[in-house]
Order: structure tokens, then sequence, then C-alpha cells
């Protein structure tokens, strides 16, 4: 009988459960802190130095560029090394890079260092989210759902962050609470969450074998939604700046999209646990596109703006289960890889989807650049999923500890 205490034998009651899940989350909220700080903040961040707005497709395909060359890093970190120790390194390297973020001069530094953020944010999203669907397989989405209302936190307070302690000249302050945050987190996480995830499995089957066609597929969705998502994010605040919109109201409707994605999140896993993960995946991608209309069709006033938003951001915290997906396509022995995987694909689309979106909209303004760069790649997202073959629930029993052993 093994004794050695690990994360799996600390999740078998409620309250370790609960020990290990919310540190671990709490990840994806400076994830999505970060991101929104820069995204949200990057047009004002390029007047101040003086850098054409053209830059945020760059800054932003840069970010994108990190985390798809280390998303795979991630996933076989979870796979073979110390899960504990890759979150740890993940969270440092994200935390320094945003602190530095709030004192870029140029547009050198500002693409090297959204770079090494992105560094850090592609091995900790496979991570993560590996790490909260492997703990109960029975219901792996709606623990994935915890990353998933952590990241929708971050993203929604940090449009108030910026607008609250940046100025005309400076935008120090808020990057510099992201660091500490990050910084506070880690202590957090090497306080309460056991260094050993599970006992080791030796795979059943190679890497290569992992690849089936239901991964592989809803991979290539996942590619399109990258494409449009990131095209979304990078452009959206200078969309609403073109149109008229203050700095403070900018703020408002940008964080309506992490409300709606926190909101959402939980009953969409709930939903997917319980019923057919593949149909929640379809209808998100049927809302986001729905939402894209919303907000390309018409001149963004506020309240159709706002409209436009929630349901991109419900939509994207319905989408989440396509992790889940992921994870039941492939042995307990390769689940993270086959994360890590995912956010490769879908990384590759956001690397595309920045700079299209810039091109787009210098050559024919956002309302086209919108149906263009997010509507059209949502709707070939939304054919993949629906001819995706459909996956057997599979619940690993990862080892005899999992199942409660020495208890």
């Amino acid at each position: 009988m093994n004794t050695e205490q690990t994360v799996i034998k600390e999740a078998n009651t409620v309250g370790g459960l609960l020990k290990v899940v919310i540190p671990i989350a709490l990840g994806m909220f400076l994830v999505g802190f970060d991101a929104n700080l820069f995204f949200f903040g990057g047009t004002f961040i390029l007047k101040t130095i003086k850098v054409n707005q053209f830059l945020l497709g760059i800054a932003g395909s840069g970010f994108a560029a990190g985390i798809a060359i280390f998303s795979v890093i991630g996933g076989y970190i979870f796979d073979k090394i110390t899960t504990r120790n890759g979150i740890i390194i993940s969270l440092t390297i994200i935390s320094l890079f945003s602190a530095l973020t709030g004192f870029v001069s140029n547009q050198y530094e500002l693409v090297i260092y959204r770079f090494l953020v992105g560094f850090g944010t592609g091995m900790i999203q496979p991570e993560i989210i590996a790490f909260l669907g492997d703990i109960r397989p029975e219901r792996r989405q709606t623990v994935i759902a915890s990353e998933g209302i952590a990241f929708g936190l971050g993203l929604f307070v940090a449009p108030y962050i910026y607008a609250a302690y940046s100025t005309a000249t400076t935008f120090d302050i808020p990057f510099i609470i992201a660091g500490i945050s990050g910084a506070a987190l880690i202590g957090v996480v090497i306080a309460l969450v056991p260094s050993k995830y599970k006992l080791y499995q030796r795979p059943k089957k190679g890497i290569l074998e992992v690849l089936n066609p239901s991964l592989i597929v809803i991979s290539f969705s996942f590619f399109f939604f990258g494409i449009a998502f990131f095209a979304f994010q990078s452009y959206f605040t200078a969309y609403l700046s073109a149109y008229g919109f203050s700095e403070g109201n900018a703020s408002f409707v940008f964080s309506f999209f992490g409300l709606a994605l926190l909101i959402a999140t939980l009953p969409a896993g709930v939903l997917g646990d319980a019923f057919n993960r593949k149909m929640v995946i379809l209808a998100a991608s049927v809302v986001m596109a729905v939402a894209s209309v919303v907000l390309f069709i018409h001149s963004p006033i506020f309240a159709v703006a706002a409209l436009g938003t929630i349901l991109f951001g419900a939509g994207y915290g319905m989408y989440g289960n396509v992790n889940a997906f992921a994870q039941d396509s492939v042995e307990d022995a390769w689940r993270g890889s086959a994360v890590g995987f995912m956010f490769l694909i879908f990384n590759i689309g956001t690397i595309i989807g920045s700079p299209l979106m810039g091109i787009a909209v210098n050559a024919v303004g956002y309302h086209l650049a919108g149906i263009y760069v997010i509507l059209i790649p949502l709707f070939a997202s939304l054919v993949l999923v629906g001819v995706t073959p459909n996956v057997k629930r599979m619940v690993a029993s990862h080892d005899s500890e999992a199942l409660g052993e020495g208890e």
C-alpha cells in the first residue's frame, strides 16, 4: 500500500479537493488578468509609447507564438514531470514579464516581454487544465470549469484595474499588480499543493497513437476559434475607441466578456459532464457566431456592444468543454499531452488572428474585418465541431490511490 501523499489522495475528500483545485485554478486568474491588461490597454499603451496601432497585431502574435511554442511542453510536463513545479515555474515567468510590461518604452521591449509572458502562459494552460481534468474524471469539465471561472474573473477585473491605475503617460501600476498577484499565488501553491501529482502510469500506446480522428478534427475547430478569438481581443478596444467610446465606457463593455465567461463556464461544464459534451461545444460555436454578427453588422452603440460582448464571453465559457472532450478521447497517461496538442493548434490560429485583423482593418475597416476574420472562422469552427466523431466518455481509475486505497 503506497502511503506517499499526492494530489490525487488529497483530492479524495471535498475539503482536500478544494484545497488543491482553488490555488491551481487561480493560475488562470493571473493568465486572464495579464491578458486583458494587455489586450484592453494595448491601444492606450501604444499611444503612450508613440507606436502605430498596427503593432497590436504584432505584439499579440508574439504573445500567441510564445504560447504555441511552449503549450506542448506544458502538456508533456504534466504527463512526465512534477506538475506543481511546472506550474510554479510558469507562474514565475508570467509574473516577472507581466510586471516588466508595465515599464516598456518601445515596440521591441513590448514584443519581447509579451512573447515571454506567452512562454509562461503556453506552459501553464495545459498543465492546469490537465491537472484539473484528471482529478475527477467522472466530473471532468465541472472541475475544469474552476479554471474558466478564475480566467473569467481575471478578464473581468483587468479593464477596471487598467482604467483606474493608468494615466495618459503611465501604465506601470496595473502590471505591477499582476506581478505581485502572481508572486503571492506561487506562495499559496507551494504551501497547499502536494509536490507529487499521482503515481506514474506507463502508457499503453505511443504518443503518435494518441492523435485519433476526434482529437485531430476538434483541434482544427480550436484552430479557427483561435483566429477569431485573438482577432476579437486584439482590436476590440481599438474598435470601440474608433467609434467614440471613452476609456471608461470601453472598459465597462470589455469587462462583460469576462463576466459572461465567468457565469457560463460552470453550468456548461455540468451540462457537458451530464449529457453530450460535443453538443455543448456546438452550441458555444453558434452563440459566438451570433455575437460576431451583433458586434460587426452595425456601428457599435453601448447596448449593442454590451450584448455582443456578453454573447461572445458566454460562448467562450461554453466552448471550454473542448478541453474535456480532448481528454476523454485519450488514455490517462497522455491526457496532458492531448491538451498541450490542442493548445498548440489553437495558438497557431491565434498567431494568425491578431495581424490578420490588423491588415483587414486597414484594408476594409472594422465592420468587414469583423465579418472576414471573426465570423467566417467561427463558422468554420462550428462546421468542424459538427463533423467531429463523438467519443465515449473515458473515466480513468488513475491508480489504486484514486479509488481511495490508504485512507
